[in-house]
């Protein structure tokens, strides 16, 4: 560190010194793509380190959080226990939930949590009076939150500017359902995210975190090129999120280089 700073002409002079012994090299490996790096990482961790180290003092960084995907869907399918430090779980971040809540009712009318999850994002005037009057006449005539919706309006109960809302969110479902029968289940995710005007309200927010929040989405629908359809792909993520969040026990530990700071570990990862 002390000979890479001593070349920079403009810096204040600074001596760093350590009294500690010299450590092992740092090992350069090339891959051709990070599904690539991710699985070559978890061989040499699986096949090499886990014997001789704990998971928990093996650590991978990435330089941006949604770099962990790969490494969450292989550590997934081999069953090797990990954690997020600093962050989410990818397919538990909320623009991730939003995406797939949209995917599920296009692919599932009657599924009543992703209705209720994404029929305000982005706002359409859909208050929490609205969805009360939705599951109400819903549990009353044993139909689901969609179907509530279009009779509601149908006999004129919903407000004139949460009508407008709610009819176009509606239609919009129509549409990416029968989009559905024509276009990769990729290419739908692309289209929803454009049409329900949820890429529009981060870009406009004009903040890191929105800026952070649009590459996982680009992540996200990257990772979906990896599946045949929707319905493989809505199934992964189900499995994914129903895995167990408890943080004891033996876990290799994912983060950004930023959440690292401070921490010490035996084993470190510099991927991407």
């Amino acid at each position: 560190a002390s000979g890479l700073i001593s070349k920079n002409n403009d810096r204040l002079g600074k001596k760093l010194w350590t009294d500690g012994k010299d450590g092992e090299l740092i090992k350069l490996t090339c891959y051709k793509n990070g599904r690539e790096e991710a699985t070559g990482i978890s061989d040499i961790i699986e096949q090499k380190l886990k014997k001789k180290y704990s998971l928990n003092s093996i650590s991978i960084l990435v330089r941006a959080i949604f770099q962990t995907r790969e490494f969450e869907e292989r550590f997934l399918k081999i069953g090797m226990g990990y954690r997020v430090i600093g962050g989410t779980k990818f397919y538990e971040r909320a623009e991730i939930k939003d995406s797939v809540a949209f995917l599920r009712i296009v692919f599932q009318k009657n599924d009543d949590l992703a209705f209720e999850r994404i029929i305000n994002v982005p706002s359409r005037s859909v208050g929490d009076k609205t969805l009360k009057q939705l599951y109400d006449w819903a549990k009353k005539n044993r139909i689901s939150l969609e179907d509530s919706a279009v009779k509601q309006i149908e006999i004129n109960k919903i407000k004139p500017k949460t009508k407008i809302g709610l009819m176009r969110i509606l239609n919009l479902f129509k549409k990416w359902r029968n989009d559905l029968r024509v276009k990769k289940h990729y290419e739908l995710m692309e289209i929803i995210l454009d049409e329900s005007g949820y890429t529009k309200m981060l870009k406009e927010k004009k903040d890191l975190e929105s800026e952070g929040k649009l590459e996982n989405l680009k992540e996200l629908i990257r990772g979906m090129h990896d599946f045949e359809n929707l319905e493989i792909f809505l199934e992964h993520v189900a499995l994914a999120t129903s895995i167990d969040n408890n943080w004891s026990g033996e876990k290799i530990n994912l983060m950004t280089m930023h959440a690292a700071k401070g921490l010490e570990f035996d084993v470190v990862f510099l991927p991407g």
